[in-house]
């Protein structure tokens, strides 16, 4: 199942940025993504697992850019999830390889993504309210809310750590 993810991912995060650049006239650009899009899921079919995290960067990069280019902003985050997603799932799957039971990998991949949905699902809330909401802060009221943040973020992750 997880490979499976791992395709329909990098199909995805393609497809949003494919269609994103040539829907604004950059159709060399979005030719060139889709190639790379082709060749992240080949050299993963080939099991070579870790070219995922330069595949990733480039996505992040081209992802970046083309907010430059005036592409759709939710197309430009469409292709960072999804590569994000593939990225990760990428890892989880090597890992998955090395799991004996058929039974622990099922649960594990459940637990997985679970996780993965919650975060991808506070990042699309995160995104939304930070498009839709406008607040003025004063610089002591916005560095107090970057350390909240930050301490937030940092237990997050010490509990997710903590339950594997």
């Amino acid at each position: 199942m997880t490979r499976n993810f791992v395709y329909a991912s990098i199909l995805a995060s393609t497809a949003a940025l494919t269609y994103g650049l040539a829907a604004n006239d950059f159709v060399p650009v979005s030719i060139t993504v889709a190639l790379l899009g082709i060749a992240w899921i080949v050299l993963f079919m080939r099991g070579l697992h870790r070219f995922s995290g330069l595949a990733f960067a480039i996505f992040i990069i081209i992802s970046l850019a083309s907010l430059w280019a005036d592409v759709s902003p939710v197309l430009a985050l469409a292709g960072v999830i999804f590569s994000l997603l593939a990225w990760d799932l990428t890892k989880f799957f090597q890992r998955l390889q090395n799991t004996n039971s058929p039974q622990d990998a099922r649960k594990t991949e459940r637990a997985h993504f679970a996780r993965l949905a919650l975060v991808i699902g506070l990042s699309l809330v995160g995104y939304f309210a930070a498009t839709r909401i406008h607040v003025t802060l004063t610089f002591g009221a916005a560095a107090l809310l970057a350390l909240l943040g930050i301490w937030g973020i940092s237990a997050l992750v010490y509990r997710l750590r903590s339950h594997e």
